[in-house]
């Protein structure tokens, strides 16, 4: 798949992804986390995750959060919330005071608790539905987190979760695309 366009390479990536099982995704999920867990989180205080979206057959974030719970307790873990009308995101502390419920996209996300600024975060994990050889990520195309990942640290680890593994360089690749430094995917860490 050489010099493909974001456009046609999100389409092609909803239709792999609706072709896989549920055992297949699990099996992938799996992978992900066996990778996940062998990170450094050393100087790691706050990892920002997503809330999958089963319908859309995400990595399954739920499985690294539970992990990171149970081996890293100290680690805070952060959730966005999107703000539809400007399309940027506010962050907040998934501890067991926020309240979630769903968004007119039917995405789980914190309905209040706890804000936290994109400054106090270490490592953020990416959704994407493809990424290239170069850490160029394919999203659902609203810019979402490229605002987003534009008011973290220089130094935070931006990490992307794939159930595939990287495609040839995107085309249409935009100034405000931000690269990522790493994606785990089933076949393991791949830093960019």
């Amino acid at each position: 798949m050489s010099g493909q366009t974001k456009a046609r390479l999100r389409n092609n990536a909803l239709k792999r992804r609706k072709t896989l099982s549920d055992a297949e995704i699990l099996k992938r999920n799996q992978k992900i986390l066996h990778f996940f867990s062998n990170w450094t989180f050393s100087n790691i205080h706050y990892v920002h995750s997503f809330y999958p979206i089963p319908r859309q057959k995400e990595p399954d974030t739920l499985l690294l959060v539970q992990w990171l719970r149970s081996h890293h307790p100290d680690i805070k873990i952060v959730l966005p919330k999107s703000d539809l009308k400007n399309l940027s995101m506010q962050h907040y502390l998934w501890d067991e005071q926020v309240v979630l419920g769903f968004n007119k996209w039917n995405i789980v996300e914190p309905l209040s608790g706890h804000e936290v600024t994109p400054k106090l975060l270490d490592l953020i994990l990416v959704p994407l539905l493809e990424i290239d050889i170069r850490g160029n990520r394919v999203g659902y195309g609203k810019g979402f987190y490229d605002r987003f990942l534009a008011q973290c640290r220089s130094d935070v680890q931006k990490v992307g979760l794939s159930l595939f593994d990287p495609v040839a360089p995107i085309e249409d690749v935009s100034p405000f695309d931000i690269p990522l430094d790493a994606c785990i995917t089933p076949s393991g860490i791949i830093w960019f």
